[in-house]
């Protein structure tokens, strides 16, 4: 690439192709330009009309708002292919610095357009630590399709990469409504997939959209609550929708709770059944301060275990 001053005025400042956004703001750039001005040159591409930006446009939006005449740039002559071009952008961006989820879907997606299937070069995948099965590059390019919202809820991290994997092949309005949610709630990256995964379970045993589902009454009653914060309300339609995944099970555990609480056991004392109630496994937890209190749990409890009353417990009548 050649080196040198480019005028402004001969620049498109309005050609965005080579864009690849990052949807998260950051104070480095604008501190590291307002103290020493632009150290690393812009890329640009010749044209029959001018130039087009490769790599710098929030250096020459600065460059411009400052009013500079000319900045000095690396150019790309117009006879370079574009897949060469874009194969030196792609590679400068991963390797200047941390790549977050946005640019990585933008990336992903610009290399599926480029290469044919298992083209991609490998170094590219493995430096985004990206799979190159064909399946999770698709999921990519879906999610960079998604637009300007799914891109910065990825970019400002309030969507986890691994939720957005799992709604890539969502219809837009069920993803439009689940992002809504995921940013409302703001909960972990391992919540929010449990959560759309149960979505996902709940639409097809019910026969609804994924949409619908997140419609539907109680979904709205929880997220509109003014007395939950966000965490209450996460934990709230996590229990409502596993309730509506597993109807049986969640009745079965609700009639458990009651029949403990029915029997009386003393403070302290806890059954705790096994996983889905089903087989052995069924435990007691004993919480005490004192030797005393321990005792005083065994006395308690005494009773309780020599009558008939834990036999609810286990289905028996």
């Amino acid at each position: 690439m050649d080196l040198r001053f480019v005028a402004l005025s001969e620049i498109d400042l309005g050609d965005r192709t080579f864009e690849i956004r990052k949807f998260s703001d950051s104070t480095r750039l604008p501190d590291s330009l307002g103290r020493f001005g632009i150290l690393d040159p812009l890329w640009l591409r010749e044209t029959s009309g001018g130039y087009i930006v490769v790599d710098g446009f929030k250096r020459l939006g600065w460059a411009k708002e400052n009013m500079m005449h000319d900045v000095l740039c690396r150019i790309f002559s117009e006879n370079i292919d574009s897949r060469e071009v874009w194969s030196q952008r792609i590679e400068k961006k991963i390797f200047e610095g941390e790549i977050n989820p946005a640019e990585k879907a933008q990336i992903i997606a610009v290399l599926a357009g480029l290469f044919g299937p298992g083209e991609i070069p490998g170094f590219f995948l493995s430096s985004l630590k990206v799979s190159n099965r064909s399946e999770v590059l698709r999921k990519w390019v879906l999610v960079s399709q998604k637009g300007p919202g799914m891109l910065e809820a990825l970019g400002s991290g309030e969507a986890a990469e691994r939720a957005a994997m799992e709604i890539a092949d969502w219809d837009p309005s069920s993803s439009d409504c689940v992002l809504s949610l995921i940013r409302a709630l703001r909960c972990s990256a391992s919540i929010q997939v449990e959560i759309v995964e149960r979505i996902s379970e709940i639409a097809v045993r019910e026969g609804k959209t994924r949409a619908e589902v997140l419609e539907m009454e109680r979904v709205r009653e929880i997220l509109s609550s003014k007395e939950l914060n966000h965490r209450e309300k996460t934990q709230a339609l996590r229990e409502y929708f596993s309730e509506l995944r597993n109807p049986r099970l969640s009745a079965r555990r609700k009639r458990f709770e009651q029949e403990i609480e029915a029997i009386g056991l003393p403070r302290g004392a806890k059954i705790v059944a096994p996983e889905a109630f089903e087989g052995g496994g069924w435990q007691m937890e004993l919480s005490f301060g004192a030797p005393e209190e321990l005792r005083k749990i065994f006395r308690e409890a005494g009773p309780v275990v020599e009558s008939d009353r834990l036999d609810a417990i286990f289905g028996k009548r």
